[in-house]
Formats: structure tokens, C-alpha cells, sequence
């Protein structure tokens, strides 16, 4: 029976209840131990007859072993792998043990692991609701606890319901972002008397108090601590220094095997350390330190320890502390040396049992986990390649080979995401090591974690540096590519001198492709307003790594070709940005590239802001976001934030998500990286028609050395200027962005420059620029809401002109899209023309169909348009077939449709 937990079990069988109706979730429980986590969870699994239960705890000593959770969790649902697609079923076999690992050394996506997972649990789910138990989930190891906080973040139309019940307050943690949380608390005085009763007669009630007082409503506690405290024991405790419940606990199991016939302890203490509770394995290792099966009898009979399905098992995670902690030191050694003597040669766990058998440098130790982390890599647990990895350097001698390994784990880390531990490793590489080649890797190492995180000035530091190691040990061809890197990141610092210098250094150092830097850092100074390299000079070295770039077709790498549509854009070719963009995210989905995801769908929603169509361009971002952070990629989400969900948000006047937006931003922005979130409020207080705020935001940009996000923004200073009285304050700026414009020779850049010369002109020659820009626009076919702007300029200088009939045509064009983007302070803008037109009539345009569904929504829709299946779908949104269903027939109705046919008609 549970005492005083209520609330605890309403929650937990609410969770059930909502599986049982297809609203699959997740819930974390957190509390101390012996809070009763496990009971309450034990006690929920009861009274879910009707599911298919699954469980899996976590143990300590298999926190280093990649998917040894997810395998104990997953091994019930063998039979349902073959209904997965192919290649799914033949990753999801090969972590989980039951499959030959590949034959070559691959990358493998989580991500794509993730989804194999949730489908294996949404095929399962067919038959009846599945519930996963997971216990001592902070003891998972972290390959499994990724994919299941992975999977436990998607159930939304699934009959699946998640539990983790986690030691609070306990390392290692547990985050687990985006879930809902159950913190477990202690019982009340009146609960905690009722269920001391059970285990507490023939005392005293001043003895019964103490205990009550003594436990502070754990559970455990409750329990034990009456077989074992002494009245003289509660009375010191009382007296002397606190101990907290977990110590006291621990001292009352550490109490009782203290009691047990020697062969006893030393049977639980390789129970301890084996970690997997195979039976086999224990006796055998056992016998090596004179211990035998009949031993086992005493701690049996305790209840310390209990044999069911060939495992032994503890009656609770504090006993094995207390089992292997109160274990003199030597006596754990030589545990761990019988174990490792007891396995075959073959099996990785024997590797981990030599080392926690050792106490110093060894090579053949370490060698054997080198090998162990070899597996683990064949097997696609990153998070235990490294482990494993660093843990052999620790053990090796020699320092070059020490450096060798650190390598090794620091490369493997980059792979894990884990970017904070790849740094370290690739640090401590050079204090090991002067092999140029080894220290050219880590370096890169080094270099790509601080690209990711931002961090500016010492990315350019470390790729810089990684070119040298290249060139000294004879690689010169793989020089050229870290030099290249250092350029882009001056260029997205705005240090346009640093990419001056990365250039010269290549020409110095003679490597390959030092003609490829070069272009690249005159394309940055061309963008720099005091520099002598000219625009026309700026935009043909851009277009010369365009199309040598272009020639390499398939072999540019996928972070390269991200980098190919930001140039693209810049220059203004949005057309091909687009394709290429869309392109980008459909292969880093269909190859299971996660790594380049984030920044290829943040690029595809900046074309498709600029292409007019603000739903898609939100929905890319927001998953560019979320993405980014599962990934632990810090930049990501700023740049997403900065560059494209503020400015539609300060396009449609929403103030207050605007400045959320750009708050996060800046709260999340490394120190040294230059996001250029002024733009964003600039265009925020320009919709609003607060000129002069956008004027000064904008032009203290304008007068450093602004990079490349704001060179789009002058046409806005140069209208703010304008409406402000003050046009002479953006004439520099101005005559830059026109060289600019000229030297790109795109359309829709020459209509700018025509747009911001109609407004510094007289109100009689306006017009023709005006005119003008119209008639480029329609050549451009982009920016929508640029030619929505001209058309409003257009439409009011006809109205002056008394033109009244084409003076309505332009404004009724530029309502209609103004409308579609829901940019309301602009529709507005052109309501208040058209009355002075003398048209007050209503606007039939209204917000776009695709404004009608949640971002989710928008991607499935688009991709079902296209033919694709939900299980397809949801292969590439990192979701359940049945999720994808779900999302698509709440679009429907929103939609007007009742089919995939009807939908793809509809032209989305």
C-alpha cells in the first residue's frame, strides 16, 4: 500500500489514461533515494494490465557502455524490428546487439536512431499501449538516454507512455528539457506514522517518534532504519553532526553486510562489480576468490539481494554502494582482476575490468580498451568511443601514444556533440604529443567546436593554426581547407583585416588552393565601406567560388555547400539560393546528416523569407532551432532567431514576440560573435513607424564595418533618413549599397537603388524611379514584401500625381500581399492611402493558406503534397508515421481538403 502519495499516483495514471486514448508522453519523477520513485513507478506498471511494460534500470558500472539501457529496455520487441524500413531495422539490430556490426567504421546519426526507436515502439503500440519503465535513469548511459529523451520529446499520437525515475540531487543529472517533471517529496507525519507501523512494534512511542524525526518522510528510511538503529545511534545523530537520509541509509545496508560470513561479502561484492548481474559470470569469478552459490544464502535471506531470470539482482541501488564501497580498496582490485580473468578475450566488458583492476600506466590495458572503443565505433556509441578512448590514454605510458589515443577520444567526441569534452581532449593532445599530423587533427578538432559554439576569434585562431600543422608535416592539400574556414568566420565576425591576413598566409605558406582563400577575403573586404578592394572586384571573387564550388558538383562537403547559399544570397541570386537550400535539407535528412541540419534549414527559411512565404520560412526556423539545440549547436539558434524569426515577427508589428525573440538572442550569443540583432529592432521600430530609432540602430551599424546582413537593411536607413527629414545621413551607406547593386547586376538589387533614388529625388522626378523599380521587381519574381514596399511608394506618388486609377491598382497589389504575410502595420500603411485615394473599400485578400497551421503542421502538409508517405515523412521530420498522420488530418479541415489528392491541388 503507498502512504500520503495521492497526488504522485493521480498523475501517473492520468499518464496511462492519456496513452490508452493515443496521447502519448513522457514524465521524468525525481526525488531522493528511498523517496519511493521506484515504488510509485513499480506501483503504476501494476495497474497497466492492459499495456505492453517494458523495463530497464540503470546501473552504475554500465554508465560507460553504449546502449547497454536502450538493449535491456528494447530486447521484448526483437519480432516487431522486421516491420521497420530496412535501413532503420538494420541500425536499430546493430545497437541493440542483435545484428553483425558493419564491416566499415561508420558515422551514426542519432537522430535517425531516435526514429528507428519510435517507430519500433508505434509498431508495437498496434497491438496494445506500450508504458517504458526506465529506473536509476541518471545511471543510463548516454547513448541510450539520448534516444530516449530523443523519442520521449516526440510522442504525440502515439498509445506510448515514458517513466524515468531519477536520484535528485545526484551525479551524474539527468536533464531532461522539454519534459514534464514529478518531484517526489517526502511523506507527512501522519503518512509516515502509518507506514512505520507496518515495521515498527514493541517500542517506545519517544523511540517511534525519533525514527519518524530521524527519516524525514523517506520512505526507505522509514523501513529500515528501525532493524538497525540503535536508541544510542538516533541519540548521537541527534546530538552530533547531521547525517543526511541517503548516508543514513547507506550505513544501515552497509550495517547489515558487515554482519554476513566473510564469502558472503565477497560474493556481493563481485555482484557489485559486475555490473550485469549475469549469474554465470558472477560464480565463476566468484570461485576464483573463494566464494561459491551456497554463500549467497545469508544475504538472500536478508533481502539484500534476490536471483530471478538467470541475473542477481540488489534490493535497492544503495546496497551495491554500500556492497562495493565498504570493500577495502584491494579487495575491490581484486574483484575486478577475477572478473576480467573470467572473461573471454572477445568480450568488451573484459577491457573495463582490467582497467578498474590497475593503478597504474599499462599498455597492454590500455591497448585492450583502444580496441574496446574500436568496437564501440563499429557499433555507432560515440559517447563510449571517446570514454573508452580517453580512459586508455590514461592508462598509456608513452606520451605519443598517449597523445594518439587523446586524439582518437577528442575526434569521437566531435561526433558525439559533446563539444565541451572534444575541446578538452584536443587541448590536452599537445601537452602529449609534437606530431604535427596528430596535433593538425586535433587542432581542427579544437577549431570546429569553437565554430560551433560561436566563438569567433579563437576559431580563426585554431583553423589558422591547423594549417600550419598541415604544412609541417608535409600535407599541404589539407592546409587549404582550414584557411578557408578562418576567412568565413572574419567575414561573420566582421574583422575584415583577420581575413586579409588568413589570405596572406596562405599565399606564404604555398599551399593548395591559396587562390580559393584569396577570392574569398576579397569578396569580405568588398563588403567592408572603407576598404580599397571595390564591389565589382568583391562580387567576381564571389562568383568565382561559385562556380569553381559548382564544378566540384557531389564532392563539396554538406557544410560547404550551406556556406555556397549564404553566398548566394548575398549576392542577391535567390532562385538558386532556394534550390540549393532545399536541396541541402533533403540530403542531410535522407543520408542522416543531423550535424549540417540545423544551419541548412535556417538557410532555406532565410529564401524563404525573402521569397514571401513567412509560414514556411517560420516552420524551417523553429525547427532549425529546436534541432540546434539537441545538437548542442549554440550559434544556431541565435542566428535563426536574429536573422529570420525577429525580423518576420517585426514585419508583422507583433512587438512583444519580437523583443522575445531578440532577448533570447542576446542572452544566447556568444561573447565575440557578431549577430546583428540591430536590424531586427531597427525593422521592428521602422514598421511601427518609429523612424528615428530605426535610423540610429541602423546607421550605428552602418559606420563600423558592417558585414554583409546589414548591406540589405540601407534601403530602410535611407526611407527612415528620408521620413525623418535627415536624407544626407545615409549618403555613404547609400553609395555603397549602389555599388554594390551594380557590381551584382540582379534585378532586384537595381530595384532597391531605384526605390531609395525615388525617395531622395524631387517629388517630380520620383516617380520614373519608382516605375522603375516596379518594372525590375517583375523581372527579379522575388521579395514579395519588397515589391509589395515599392508598389506602396508607387501607389501614393500616383495618388499625389492625381493618376487616382493606377494609384489604386498599385496600392489594391500591394494590400493583397501585405494581407497574405499578415505584416499588419503595412496594411495598414495602405489602407490609410487608399482612403486618401478615395477608396475605402474592403481588402479581399487575406492571410495565405498555409498562415492556417501550426509550423508542424506546414511541414508534413508540404511534404504529403509531394507524394510522400507518413511513414516517409516522418523519416525526414524526425517523427512517428502515426505522429505525421496525426498532424496531417488536423490540417484538412484548416485546409478546406479531405485528401492527399485535393491537397496537392491546392498549390501550397
Amino acid at each position: 500500500m503507498l502512504y500520503g502519495r495521492a497526488p504522485e499516483t493521480a498523475a501517473l495514471a492520468s499518464l496511462l489514461d492519456d496513452a490508452r486514448a493515443s496521447q502519448g508522453s513522457a514524465l521524468v519523477v525525481r526525488g531522493e533515494a528511498g523517496i519511493g520513485k521506484s515504488t510509485l513507478v513499480s506501483a503504476a506498471a501494476e495497474t497497466a494490465a492492459d499495456f505492453t511494460v517494458l523495463r530497464c534500470v540503470g546501473v552504475e558500472s554500465e554508465h560507460a557502455w553504449s546502449f547497454a539501457g536502450l538493449q535491456a529496455l528494447l530486447q521484448p520487441l526483437a519480432d516487431h524490428i522486421s516491420a521497420l524500413s530496412q535501413t532503420h531495422a538494420r541500425g536499430l539490430r546493430t545497437v541493440l546487439g542483435l545484428g553483425e556490426p558493419p564491416e566499415e567504421k561508420t558515422e551514426r546519426d542519432r537522430f535517425a536512431l531516435g526514429v528507428a526507436v519510435l517507430n519500433l515502439l508505434a509498431e508495437a503500440s498496434a497491438e496494445k499501449p506500450v508504458l517504458c519503465v526506465v529506473d536509476d535513469a541518471h545511471w543510463l548511459d548516454p547513448d541510450s538516454a539520448d534516444v530516449l529523451l530523443f523519442v520521449a520529446r516526440r510522442l504525440t499520437a502515439e498509445p506510448v507512455a515514458m517513466l524515468f525515475a531519477v536520484r535528485e540531487g545526484y551525479a551524474p543529472d539527468f536533464p531532461a528539457p522539454g519534459l514534464d517533471e514529478l518531484v517526489v517529496g517526502p511523506l507527512d507525519d501522519e503518512a509516515a506514522a502509518s507506514l512505520l507501523a507496518e515495521r515498527l512494534s514493541g517500542r517506545s512511542n519517544a523511540m517511534r517518534h525519533r525514527i519518524i524525526k530521524a527519516a524525514e518522510g523517506n520512505p526507505l528510511a522509514l523501513l529500515e532504519l528501525p532493524a538497525v538503529e540503535s536508541d544510542a545511534r538516533v541519540g548521537t545523530d541527534r546530538t552530533g553532526p547531521r547525517r543526511s537520509t541517503t548516508a543514513r541509509l547507506r550505513q544501515a545496508f552497509g550495517d547489515r553486510i558487515d554482519r554476513l560470513p566473510e564469502a558472503t561479502r565477497t560474493l556481493l561484492l563481485v555482484i557489485a562489480a559486475e555490473d550485469t548481474g549475469d549469474t554465470g559470470t558472477v560464480l565463476a569469478a566468484a570461485e576464483r576468490l573463494g566464494a561459491s552459490l551456497p554463500d549467497l544464502a545469508p544475504a538472500e535471506a536478508d533481502d539484500l539481494v534476490r536471483v530471478g531470470g538467470g541475473r542477481l539482482e540488489f534490493g535497492h541501488p544503495l546496497i551495491r554502494t554500500a556492497a562495493y564501497q565498504g570493500a577495502p580498496t584491494y579487495r575491490r582490485l581484486e574483484a575486478h582482476r577475477a572478473l576480467a580473468d573470467t572473461l573471454g578475450a572477445v568480450d568488451h566488458r573484459r577491457a573495463f575490468h582490467l582497467a578498474a583492476a590497475t593503478t597504474g600506466p599499462d599498455e597492454s590495458v590500455a591497448a585492450a580498451l583502444e580496441a574496446s572503443g574500436e568496437c564501440a565505433r563499429g557499433c555507432g556509441g560515440h559517447r563510449l568511443e571517446y570514454s573508452t578512448f580517453e580512459r586508455a590514454a590514461a592508462f598509456t605510458p608513452d606520451g605519443r601514444e598517449k597523445g594518439r589515443r587523446l586524439l582518437l577520444a577528442a575526434e569521437a567526441a566531435l561526433l558525439a556533440g559533446n563539444a565541451p569534452k572534444a575541446a578538452e581532449l584536443s587541448a590536452a593532445v599537445g601537452r602529449q604529443t609534437r606530431d604535427r599530423r596528430h596535433l593538425a587533427r586535433a587542432t581542427t578538432v579544437g577549431a570546429a567546436v569553437a565554430s560551433w559554439g560561436g566563438e569567433i576569434r579563437e576559431a580563426y585562431r585554431l583553423w589558422t593554426e591547423a594549417a600550419d600543422h598541415y604544412t609541417a608535416s608535409n600535407n599541404p592539400q589539407a592546409a587549404g581547407y582550414p584557411l578557408f574556414r578562418a576567412v568565413e568566420l572574419a567575414w561573420q565576425g566582421g574583422d575584415f583585416r583577420r581575413a586579409q591576413d588568413a589570405a596572406d598566409h596562405a599565399e606564404r605558406l604555398g599551399i593548395d588552393h591559396a587562390a580559393w582563400v584569396r577570392h574569398l577575403a576579397t569578396a569580405t573586404a568588398g563588403l567592408n565601406r572603407s576598404h580599397a578592394i571595390t564591389a565589382a572586384e568583391a562580387v567576381a571573387s564571389l562568383r568565382h567560388l561559385l562556380a569553381v564550388h559548382d564544378e566540384f558538383g557531389s564532392n563539396v562537403s554538406l557544410d560547404d555547400r550551406a556556406m555556397l547559399v549564404w553566398w548566394r544570397t548575398l549576392i542577391g541570386d535567390i532562385a538558386t539560393a532556394e534550390r540549393s537550400s532545399a536541396a541541402l535539407v533533403r540530403e542531410c535528412r535522407e543520408s542522416g546528416a543531423s550535424g549540417p541540419l540545423p544551419r541548412a534549414l535556417a538557410l532555406n527559411a532565410l529564401t524563404e523569407f525573402h521569397r514571401g512565404r513567412w509560414a514556411d520560412s517560420v516552420a524551417l526556423a523553429e525547427n532549425s532551432v529546436e534541432l540546434a539545440y539537441e545538437l548542442g549547436q549554440k550559434i544556431g539558434p541565435v542566428k535563426a532567431r536574429a536573422w529570420i524569426l525577429a525580423p518576420i515577427a517585426a514585419l508583422r508589428g507583433d512587438e512583444e514576440r519580437a523583443r522575445e525573440l531578440i532577448d533570447a538572442a542576446l542572452d544566447e550569443s556568444p561573447s565575440d560573435t557578431l549577430v546583428v540583432v540591430d536590424t531586427a529592432i531597427a525593422l521592428l521600430d521602422f514598421s511601427l513607424g518609429r523612424c528615428e530609432e530605426a535610423l540610429d540602430r541602423l546607421m550605428a551599424r552602418l559606420e563600423s564595418e558592417a558585414p554583409g546582413d546589414v548591406l540589405p537593411h540601407v534601403p530602410v536607413a535611407v526611407e527612415a533618413a528620408v521620413r525623418t527629414g535627415d536624407p544626407q545621413r545615409t549618403a555613404g551607406a547609400f553609395e555603397w549599397f549602389s555599388r554594390w547593386a551594380e557590381a551584382t547586376g540582379v534585378p532586384h538589387w537595381q530595384a532597391m537603388t531605384e526605390r531609395c533614388l525615388g525617395l531622395l529625388a524631387s517629388e517630380e522626378d520620383a516617380g520614373k524611379h519608382y516605375e522603375r523599380a516596379a518594372e525590375l521587381h517583375r523581372e527579379a519574381d522575388a521579395f514579395p514584401f519588397e515589391t509589395a514596399r515599392t508598389d506602396l511608394l508607387l501607389g501614393a506618388w500616383l495618388r499625389r500625381a492625381r493618376r487616382v486609377g493606377e494609384a489604386k491598382s498599385r496600392l489594391r497589389s500591394a494590400a493583397e500581399t501585405f494581407e497574405r504575410l499578415g505584416a499588419a502595420p503595412w496594411t495598414e500603411r495602405v489602407r490609410r492611402e487608399l482612403r486618401a485615394a478615395g477608396d475605402a473599400g474592403p481588402l479581399e485578400a487575406g492571410p495565405g493558406l498555409a498562415e492556417r497551421l501550426t509550423p508542424q503542421e506546414l511541414q508534413v502538409v508540404r511534404l504529403a503534397a509531394v507524394g510522400l508517405s507518413n511513414r516517409e515523412i516522418g523519416e525526414q521530420l524526425y517523427l512517428s508515421p502515426r505522429t505525421a498522420g496525426y498532424h496531417l488530418y488536423k490540417a484538412y479541415p484548416k485546409l478546406g481538403v479531405a485528401s492527399r489528392t485535393e491537397l496537392a491541388k491546392l498549390g501550397l
